[in-house]
């Protein structure tokens, strides 16, 4: 060498070595520089040693010529750009605020900067986990980079569509003919877990996948990304779910998923886990909407893409009737979501097996034990709230979380934080605080023992996400940033920053409301949602806004008690208008189809719709001009006006449930009573799943087997067959004449809604 310091040097298979020896005078000293370049081959391609070496040696000089002070110089430029965006102060919580810093920089710095990579487990902190990448990167690390970072998080999906060819491959080694699963636990793309029922059977991991891809495009506005890469592994992996999953006859044709294991590693191979349903759900949407979007918006590339994949025209079709019909049901006594389907029947793990800290269940327990008994390991049906529960009503997420709080031992990291983001949403926010810090402060102070191995990736971005997405109830929308905050009691307040789609908006939280600031330098005005409020803010403008009002929860509806003081043993209810507010959904598709056709739509008419089903409601709107159309052409009218109305119930959730609904379906049920559906839709089993109440019926009468329409009593002397109930020991409940017309004719008592 030029100083004469390097004695020796060598590399080979097995490595670099340098030697290094020189003599000193007292006070002397000697600086060594080391300047270290990686060259590493594409996973698919067939590593060049020769070019890999002279790649790395070239790159290696390149920064030794930059020097040492000009690496941190960069490394310096982009921190405090990082911090900027950031933004984060909590005034009087300083050691809060440290950490979350802590945690962040680690996450940031864990990310492969070329789309060769994702984030590792434990980051660049220790070889636990040996570098492999989990789920964990898409619903953890990329959220809490997304807004802050963006180009680190499409970093991590370009990593993604690098490695879809071995998720192809992953797929036919599963024996699935078609489509794309990525593995659980991996680096090249190649699955590299031994133990299948905790590592391959995680099908969710696909949807986890998808879901951070919507993520990413709705955040950053990157449609090029979409147009290039994310559609072709939304399409690829969601095509896993028909191979997975059927209609199942038995529960009145909804889809179900079996033998996968959900996030929580304490049940494995169950059935109808609900997490991965529910996120197939989204993800068979995200990707229906897409082909969509893409037919409409780049042709030429759709078509293209279709052929490349073999995508049938039928397929996006499909995507969408699963999705509508996702098995998601309500445990009727407890008013819960079930984490699967039998996991409510195991008896809870008894006190002297559970212990008290003593580490890990699986390190003391064999699986099977752990397997028999309702313990949760992690998050399960809690995350699943967390990242696709924007139509659940607050009050079954309240339920939910305080049934999982008293199964769950919390043995992975992962887990507090997920816990920590719903007890915020539901406005639980001293509870939200104790399971911020449990997840905040599990490497500071060595909490599970273990951070020897590597510092917790996923519990670091967690913490974070437990701030903006718990406490300031942060939401990516399609067109929109969204918030709710609210601010923990013994807070003064807090502040942070996010980049929307190249603009800097600062988020300033105290205990009397939120100040919204988008920097001067925006280039447009920022669409902002404020507990549900649209606000326009203007480059260089604020709006300040009230905290976010604690959920109400309704006490159960004096209605759910009636039948049983009128010695009734079950109910049968309408749906349309009794239920949930579809009917306006009904009359819109109905009143688009009269002014195509040019007949007169008006008050009356709409009235005399209710309680009617879809051909007699044509014929009503037609009307004097009925004769003039063919029984083909008013098949073919029907079946219009019915594909419009599926569109906006696309869009449903249990928000359109109407006020005391929920808690009269929890009331009746808790009173010991059966429940029916006696609805005019075809659409009603659909419905239902969309508003999360399927779970609570015994029986829905199908309205074309019962023939004659309301006021025809039919549906509902099919509705008490169906419950194996004479009529007189029901009580219909309908918002129509025609409907308590045919409830009285079919011998029930009645009650009038409206």
């Amino acid at each position: 060498s030029e100083t004469g310091l390097c004695e020796a040097a060598d590399h080979g298979d097995a490595g670099v070595a340098q030697r290094v020896g020189t003599q000193l005078s007292p006070g002397q000293e000697v600086v060594l520089e080391k300047y270290i370049a990686y060259a590493c081959s594409p996973v698919d391609a067939t590593p060049d040693q020769p070019a890999l070496r002279a790649r790395a040696e070239q790159d290696s000089a390149a920064l030794a010529a930059a020097g040492f002070d000009q690496l941190c110089k960069q490394q310096r430029a982009w921190l405090e750009s990082f911090w900027a965006t950031l933004d984060l102060h909590i005034p009087g919580q300083i050691e809060i605020e440290r950490a979350l810093r802590f945690g962040l920089f680690h996450v940031q710095q864990a990310v492969a900067r070329d789309g060769s990579g994702s984030a590792a487990a434990k980051g660049l902190s220790g070889e636990g986990y040996e570098g492999h990448f989990f789920w964990d990167a898409e619903v953890f690390m990329l959220p809490a980079l997304v807004l802050v970072a963006p180009q680190l998080a499409r970093g991590m999906l370009v990593y993604r569509y690098r490695t879809l060819d071995r998720a192809r491959a992953h797929a036919r080694e599963l024996d699935h003919g078609e489509g794309a699963l990525y593995a659980w636990r991996t680096i090249s793309g190649a699955e590299c877990s031994a133990y299948f029922p905790g590592g391959s059977a995680q099908y969710h991991i696909n949807a986890d996948i998808a879901w951070a891809i919507r993520l990413y495009v709705d955040a950053s506005g990157d449609e090029e990304f979409m147009r290039d890469a994310g559609a072709e592994m939304l399409l690829e992996t969601a095509r896993i779910w028909m191979q997975i999953g059927h209609f199942s006859a038995r529960r009145g044709g909804a889809f179900c998923i079996h033998e996968v294991t959900g996030p929580d590693e304490y049940s494995a191979l169950v059935d109808n886990n609900h997490y991965t349903n529910r996120m197939a759900q989204q993800h068979l949407r995200d990707a229906a909407a897409v082909a969509e979007w893409m037919a409409a918006r780049y042709p030429q590339a759709w078509v293209t893409l279709r052929q490349r994949i073999g995508l049938r025209e039928q397929e996006p079709r499909q995507w969408r009737r699963a999705a509508d019909a996702m098995h998601l049901p309500v445990d009727a006594a407890l008013g819960i979501y079930p984490q699967d389907d039998g996991f409510l029947d195991r008896p809870r793990l008894p006190d002297e097996l559970r212990g008290d800290g003593d580490g890990p269940l699986l390190l003391r327990l064999h699986p099977l034990t752990i397997y028999r008994h309702q313990v949760c390991k992690q998050a399960d049906t809690v995350l699943a709230l967390v990242l696709a529960g924007a139509g659940v009503d607050a009050e079954l997420k309240r339920r939910t979380l305080e049934y999982y709080e008293q199964v769950t031992v919390h043995d992975s990291t992962l887990s507090a934080s997920s816990f920590a983001v719903l007890a915020a949403m539901v406005g639980q926010t001293a509870k939200a605080e104790r399971y911020l810090m449990d997840s905040l402060r599990v490497d500071l102070d060595d909490l599970h023992g273990n951070t020897a191995h590597g510092v917790h990736l996923a519990a670091m971005a967690g913490s974070w996400l437990a701030l903006s997405r718990g406490f300031a109830g942060l939401r990516v929308e399609h067109d929109a940033i969204a918030f709710a905050p609210r601010c923990p009691e013994h807070w003064r307040g807090y502040r942070f920053g996010v980049q929307w789609r190249g603009a800097h908006l600062l988020v300033t939280v105290d205990r009397d409301g939120v100040l919204y600031q988008l920097h001067a330098e925006a280039r447009a005005p920022l669409r902002l949602r404020h507990c549900g409020e649209l606000l326009r803010i203007e480059p260089g403008a604020s709006a300040r806004r009230p905290l976010a009002a604690a959920p109400a929860f309704a006490a159960a509806a004096s209605v759910a008690v009636l039948p049983v003081a009128m010695g009734c043993m079950a109910v049968v209810f309408d749906l349309d208008g009794v239920l949930a507010d579809t009917a306006s959904l009904h009359l819109a598709a109905w009143r688009e189809l009269a002014d195509e056709l040019g007949v007169p739509f008006d008050a009356a008419l709409a009235e005399r719709l209710k309680g009617v089903d879809r051909r007699g409601s044509l014929e009503l709107v037609l009307g004097a001009r009925a004769h003039e159309f063919s029984e083909e052409r008013k098949q073919a009218l029907a079946e219009r006006k019915n594909q419009r109305y599926i569109q906006r119930i696309g869009q449903l959730g249990s928000e359109a449930l109407l006020p005391g609904a929920h808690a009269t379906l929890v009331a009746a049920r808790a009173a010991g009573l059966k429940l029916a559906l006696a609805s005019a839709s075809r659409n009603a089993p659909q419905l239902l799943h969309r508003l999360g109440i399927a779970g609570y019926f015994d029986f829905i009468a199908d309205p074309v087997r019962a023939g004659a329409a309301k006021p025809s009593p039919a549906i509902f002397l099919a509705a008490a067959a169906g419950l194996g109930l004479a009529p007189q020991a029901c009580i219909g409940i309908e918002d129509s004449a025609a409907g308590i017309a045919a409830i009285r004719a079919a011998g029930m008592r009645s009650v009038g809604i409206g």
